[in-house]
Protein backbone atom coordinates (compact mmCIF):
# COMPACT_ATOMS: atom_id res chain seq x y z
CA UNK A 1 0.00 0.00 0.00
CA UNK A 2 2.85 2.42 0.77
CA UNK A 3 4.20 1.94 -2.79
CA UNK A 4 1.06 2.67 -4.57
CA UNK A 5 0.96 5.93 -2.43
CA UNK A 6 4.45 6.60 -3.22
CA UNK A 7 3.67 5.74 -6.88
CA UNK A 8 0.49 8.05 -7.20
CA UNK A 9 2.44 11.06 -5.63
CA UNK A 10 4.83 10.61 -7.96
CA UNK A 11 2.78 10.60 -10.89
CA UNK A 12 0.29 12.82 -10.11
CA UNK A 13 3.31 15.54 -9.71
CA UNK A 14 1.50 18.81 -10.76
CA UNK A 15 3.90 21.62 -8.82
CA UNK A 16 4.19 25.11 -9.57
CA UNK A 17 5.03 28.23 -8.19
CA UNK A 18 1.79 30.67 -7.74
CA UNK A 19 2.94 34.63 -8.13
CA UNK A 20 0.63 36.90 -6.72
CA UNK A 21 2.09 39.57 -9.20
CA UNK A 22 -1.23 41.92 -9.29
CA UNK A 23 -3.81 38.71 -8.60
CA UNK A 24 -6.54 39.38 -6.29
CA UNK A 25 -6.52 37.83 -3.04
CA UNK A 26 -9.19 36.64 -0.93
CA UNK A 27 -8.57 35.66 2.96
CA UNK A 28 -10.62 33.10 3.77
CA UNK A 29 -9.51 32.13 7.25
CA UNK A 30 -6.02 31.83 9.03
CA UNK A 31 -5.15 28.84 6.82
CA UNK A 32 -7.32 29.32 2.87
CA UNK A 33 -7.35 31.81 0.94
CA UNK A 34 -7.93 32.17 -3.43
CA UNK A 35 -6.32 33.77 -6.22
CA UNK A 36 -9.02 34.95 -8.59
CA UNK A 37 -11.22 32.00 -9.19
CA UNK A 38 -8.34 29.43 -7.24
CA UNK A 39 -8.72 27.96 -4.07
CA UNK A 40 -5.75 27.43 -2.01
CA UNK A 41 -4.52 26.17 1.79
CA UNK A 42 -1.56 26.26 3.48
CA UNK A 43 -0.05 22.97 3.78
CA UNK A 44 0.61 21.63 7.06
CA UNK A 45 -1.18 23.30 9.47
CA UNK A 46 -5.12 23.81 10.68
CA UNK A 47 -6.10 27.21 11.97
CA UNK A 48 -9.20 28.14 13.75
CA UNK A 49 -12.22 28.67 11.56
CA UNK A 50 -12.99 31.96 11.09
CA UNK A 51 -16.32 32.15 13.37
CA UNK A 52 -14.56 29.89 16.03
CA UNK A 53 -14.11 31.08 19.47
CA UNK A 54 -11.36 30.55 22.11
CA UNK A 55 -10.97 31.18 25.99
CA UNK A 56 -8.11 33.10 27.12
CA UNK A 57 -6.13 32.71 30.83
CA UNK A 58 -9.19 34.41 32.52
CA UNK A 59 -11.80 32.30 30.95
CA UNK A 60 -13.18 34.67 28.44
CA UNK A 61 -14.39 33.65 24.90
CA UNK A 62 -11.93 36.06 22.37
CA UNK A 63 -12.29 35.48 18.41
CA UNK A 64 -9.13 33.61 17.89
CA UNK A 65 -10.72 32.83 13.81
CA UNK A 66 -10.91 36.30 13.22
CA UNK A 67 -7.51 36.92 14.67
CA UNK A 68 -5.93 33.77 12.52
CA UNK A 69 -8.02 35.89 9.77
CA UNK A 70 -6.15 39.05 10.00
CA UNK A 71 -2.68 37.75 10.82
CA UNK A 72 -2.61 35.39 7.38
CA UNK A 73 -3.92 38.69 5.32
CA UNK A 74 -1.32 40.70 7.04
CA UNK A 75 1.36 37.97 5.79
CA UNK A 76 -0.20 37.73 2.36
CA UNK A 77 -0.01 41.17 1.73
CA UNK A 78 3.90 41.60 2.37
CA UNK A 79 5.36 42.18 -1.33
CA UNK A 80 6.74 39.34 -3.40
CA UNK A 81 3.66 36.55 -2.66
CA UNK A 82 4.79 33.07 -4.02
CA UNK A 83 3.32 29.79 -3.24
CA UNK A 84 4.86 26.63 -4.51
CA UNK A 85 1.88 24.31 -5.09
CA UNK A 86 2.41 20.41 -4.87
CA UNK A 87 -1.14 18.38 -4.52
CA UNK A 88 -5.02 19.23 -4.38
CA UNK A 89 -6.59 18.37 -1.32
CA UNK A 90 -10.13 16.59 -1.21
CA UNK A 91 -11.57 19.69 -1.64
CA UNK A 92 -10.17 20.37 -4.88
CA UNK A 93 -8.15 23.29 -3.25
CA UNK A 94 -4.43 23.75 -4.06
CA UNK A 95 -1.62 23.15 -1.10
CA UNK A 96 0.23 25.05 -0.98
CA UNK A 97 3.76 26.90 0.68
CA UNK A 98 3.85 30.58 0.63
CA UNK A 99 6.55 32.23 1.42
CA UNK A 100 7.22 36.30 1.26
CA UNK A 101 9.57 38.81 1.05
CA UNK A 102 9.61 39.37 5.26
CA UNK A 103 8.12 35.87 5.42
CA UNK A 104 10.22 32.29 5.03
CA UNK A 105 7.52 30.31 5.29
CA UNK A 106 3.59 31.78 5.84
CA UNK A 107 2.93 28.05 7.50
CA UNK A 108 5.10 27.82 9.88
CA UNK A 109 4.86 31.73 11.19
CA UNK A 110 1.17 31.38 11.64
CA UNK A 111 1.76 28.55 14.09
CA UNK A 112 4.70 30.49 15.50
CA UNK A 113 2.08 33.04 16.23
CA UNK A 114 -0.30 30.39 18.14
CA UNK A 115 -2.64 31.38 15.26
CA UNK A 116 -2.48 27.63 13.90
CA UNK A 117 -1.65 24.03 14.85
CA UNK A 118 0.85 21.81 12.92
CA UNK A 119 -0.59 18.71 11.09
CA UNK A 120 0.29 15.52 12.97
CA UNK A 121 0.83 12.30 10.68
CA UNK A 122 1.97 8.78 12.55
CA UNK A 123 3.47 11.34 15.39
CA UNK A 124 5.42 13.19 12.94
CA UNK A 125 4.41 17.42 13.08
CA UNK A 126 5.28 19.59 9.90
CA UNK A 127 5.62 22.45 12.65
CA UNK A 128 6.21 20.77 15.57
CA UNK A 129 9.14 23.14 16.87
CA UNK A 130 6.93 26.23 15.77
CA UNK A 131 4.10 24.79 17.73
CA UNK A 132 5.86 23.55 20.68
CA UNK A 133 7.68 27.55 21.04
CA UNK A 134 4.25 29.17 20.80
CA UNK A 135 2.44 26.96 23.30
CA UNK A 136 5.45 27.31 26.05
CA UNK A 137 4.70 31.02 25.32
CA UNK A 138 1.39 30.89 25.89
CA UNK A 139 0.45 32.50 22.38
CA UNK A 140 -2.79 32.98 20.61
CA UNK A 141 -5.01 29.82 21.03
CA UNK A 142 -2.49 28.17 24.05
CA UNK A 143 -3.38 31.21 25.90
CA UNK A 144 -6.07 29.50 27.25
CA UNK A 145 -8.31 25.83 26.60
CA UNK A 146 -9.63 25.63 22.96
CA UNK A 147 -11.24 23.21 20.39
CA UNK A 148 -8.75 22.14 17.83
CA UNK A 149 -10.39 23.44 14.76
CA UNK A 150 -10.89 20.06 12.95
CA UNK A 151 -12.96 19.22 16.03
CA UNK A 152 -15.24 22.71 16.19
CA UNK A 153 -15.78 22.11 11.84
CA UNK A 154 -16.98 18.75 13.16
CA UNK A 155 -19.80 20.77 15.68
CA UNK A 156 -20.62 23.02 13.18
CA UNK A 157 -21.40 21.59 10.04
CA UNK A 158 -24.40 23.13 7.69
Amino acid sequence: MLAAAWYYAQSTDQRETVAAAGQKIVIADGDSFAFGPRKMRLQGIDAPEYRQLCTDEAGRDWECGKAARASLEKHMLEPDLNCEVEVQDKYARALATCRTAHTADVAAAQVSEGLAVSHEFNGMRDYGEQEDAARSARSGIWRGPFQRPEEWRGQHRR
